[in-house]
């Protein structure tokens, strides 16, 4: 591993700090990753982080910013890129031949967000997460040598499960933004009025279109779930921190009835027990067992 980020130090230690300073609802490396992975994720994490920073917070041209974005992703693959994040990702890219396309697909989803407010249809929702989350869940099983068709479905499912459970948790952050993350078809069909959500008013019909895309999340979840005992053991106990992490916002959802305003939060406590429940063996724990 010396040997691969030898002279490239301070920008690996840069993509580190990046994932460090950013806040999330539970660490994106953990000690469940080898060791000589973590430089690896965390430059792979600060790609992402950029990615998004510059499609939500850049108070620039947007469109632009993205463009030269992609740029520097270009030169990783046929040149010298020449900023820190790019020069560590480089050296990921090229030991780990990770697949250019996936990180195409995240530049193509933050694109979408300058032109696209809201989805019509969970399709047309699922699409975006195709390009948002998915590419993340195989980029990582790239990086532990898996690239077959199986383990990345099983990826797409947990990923997509992990965006939708975020989407929700944030509704009360993206509206404002002019974002809304809820198929428009599902408001019609629990009657949900666009002001009340915009107003931040929470009724019994927001309670029920909020229990019905929690049960949707969660099935995403669900068959996903095998992907853990289909990798590495390590990375199997990762996986199901980010799981058990993404159902943990549900449940302080349904905690509140569903309620998303003001913006739900995973307490300390409940983020101790889920590491403790990573100790313990599935088959142990309702509703768990395969």
């Amino acid at each position: 591993m010396q040997a691969l980020t030898a002279g490239l130090e301070k920008e690996f230690a840069y993509c580190a700090d990046v994932t460090a300073q950013h806040y999330e609802n539970f660490s994106v490396i953990s000690w469940f990753i080898p060791k000589d992975l973590r430089p690896h994720f965390c430059a792979l994490y600060a790609y992402c982080r950029g990615v998004d920073d510059l499609g939500d917070e850049w108070t620039g041209n947007r469109l632009e910013a993205l463009d030269q974005w992609e740029q520097q992703l270009d030169l990783c693959y046929n040149g010298r890129p020449t900023h820190p994040i790019f020069r560590a990702l480089q050296i990921s890219i090229q030991t780990y031949h990770l697949e250019k396309r996936d990180f195409l697909a995240l530049i193509e989803a933050n694109r979408m967000d300058q032109s696209i407010s809201s989805y019509e249809t969970f399709s047309d929702l699922a699409a975006y997460c195709a390009c948002s989350a998915n590419p993340v869940g195989r980029l990582v099983l790239q990086l532990f040598g898996y690239r077959d068709d199986r383990r990345q479905k099983l990826s797409d499912d947990i990923c997509t499960a992990l965006q939708l459970a975020n989407f929700l948790q944030d509704l009360s952050v993206d509206i404002p933004r002019g974002r809304l993350y809820i198929p428009l078809e599902d408001l019609r069909q629990f009657d949900v009025d666009l002001t009340d959500l915009q107003a931040g008013r929470f009724n019994r019909q927001i309670s029920c279109l909020m229990d019905f895309e929690i049960q949707r999340t969660e099935q995403f979840f669900r068959s996903g779930q095998p992907l853990e005992h289909m990798v590495p053991t390590r990375l199997g106990k990762q996986l199901r921190l980010y799981r058990l992490g993404g159902q943990a916002i549900l449940e302080a959802l349904r905690r509140r009835g569903g309620n998303p305003f003001p913006r739900p939060t995973v307490s300390a406590l409940a983020k101790a027990m889920l590491i403790v429940k990573l100790f313990i063996s599935p088959r142990h724990i309702g509703g768990e067992s395969h």
